[in-house]
């Protein structure tokens, strides 16, 4: 069966803190600027076209959800007429624009959302070359960066979620959204139908437009998180390496005075390649920087890896969370936070 709509990038992620003074300081300390900011919401943007890429709401921490973007004005008439998603409404926020709203077999709010104008202040920067091998990309330009700079962060990149049952919440995605594997991860054998699924990285099915290795990566909730679904992370695309670098930096030298930990980093993944680095807030919702991705279009079938001999990455003796250089990190752990 077809999808009801094929949505076509990610937009913003929505989170809930008790103190959004407390947030604010973060998220800027991780590379973004305020866009506006009341007693009970904030909202903060990147250096891209995007007018702000994650909002806050007040309140007892918790992850809200995030929002994917449709095509056209036709198919977010064609999600909201599902059993699932609401009546259309305009968007309040900064670039205006219509959004209908939904929720996943977890509970998480899922919006869908179309006609948001990019901020009119809006000017493209662009990386560096880059030096590699023996392609000389860069001649006569000295590439320097102001010691103390913050990050530079480009968009709202994906998101991780504990799930309850991964097969099922990729189904549900599947069927709304038309979001696909693009790898899956078991815990022995993937052709014993007892082998558990530990998890899959899913992304956008854009046809011959190739689109990021995951949009979204849903995680079994019962090997992380006692059976409670909720937030894992965050993620947010960096201009270059050296912005994730920068930025692991810049939360290092704060992390004690502001309460920031290190969650993983910094490394390059596995599964989708990225250099990455992860952070808790002071309130232990887990942001990322990330960059250098693999892109995938839809022809390219998902992998089915057995965790147990290093297929996910490295050697069986790493661990399933190991990285292509960098720390390991223990799967039992990571995103491991109740309640979120």
């Amino acid at each position: 069966m077809s999808p009801v709509i094929k949505a076509i990038d990610v937009q913003y992620c929505t989170l809930q803190c008790p103190d959004l003074d407390i947030q604010e300081q973060f998220l800027i300390h991780f590379g973004m600027h305020t866009v506006e900011k009341s007693e009970d919401t904030l909202i903060m943007r990147g250096e891209g076209p995007q007018p702000f890429i994650e909002v806050c709401k007040k309140g007892e921490r918790k992850f809200l959800g995030s929002a994917f973007v449709a095509s056209s004005m036709e198919d977010l008439e064609k999600i909201s007429q599902t059993d699932s998603f609401s009546e259309i409404e305009e968007l309040t926020t900064p670039g205006g624009g219509y959004v209908s709203r939904g929720k996943d077999l977890d509970g998480i709010n899922v919006e869908v959302v179309f006609g948001i104008k990019n901020r009119e202040d809006f000017k493209e920067i662009n990386p560096y070359p880059i030096n590699e091998g023996t392609f000389s990309n860069r001649v006569n330009e000295l590439k320097r960066y102001e010691k103390g700079n913050y990050p530079k962060i480009l968009r709202f990149a994906h998101y991780g979620i504990n799930v309850v049952d991964v097969a099922a919440s990729l189904d549900w995605y599947n069927k709304h959204l038309g979001i696909i594997a693009s790898d899956k991860l078991w815990v022995g054998e993937p052709n014993n139908p007892e082998t558990p699924l530990n998890g899959i990285f899913a992304r956008l099915d854009k046809g011959s437009t190739p689109a990021d290795h995951h949009s979204i990566f849903m995680l079994n909730a019962h090997m992380v998180s006692e059976g409670n679904a909720g937030l894992n992370h965050v993620s947010f695309e960096m201009l270059s390496i050296d912005d994730v670098f920068s930025g692991h930096e810049i939360l290092q030298k704060r992390k004690d005075e502001f309460d920031y930990e290190l969650e993983w980093g910094v490394g390059r993944h596995y599964q989708g390649s990225q250099v990455f680095d992860y952070w808790r807030n002071p309130f232990k919702q887990i942001h990322e920087h990330q960059t250098d991705g693999d892109v995938l279009d839809s022809s390219i079938p998902h992998n089915d890896l057995d965790l147990t001999k290093g297929e996910g990455g490295g050697l069986p003796e790493d661990g399933p969370g190991a990285s292509q250089w960098g720390p390991s990190i223990n799967f039992g752990t990571f995103g491991d936070i109740r309640g979120l």
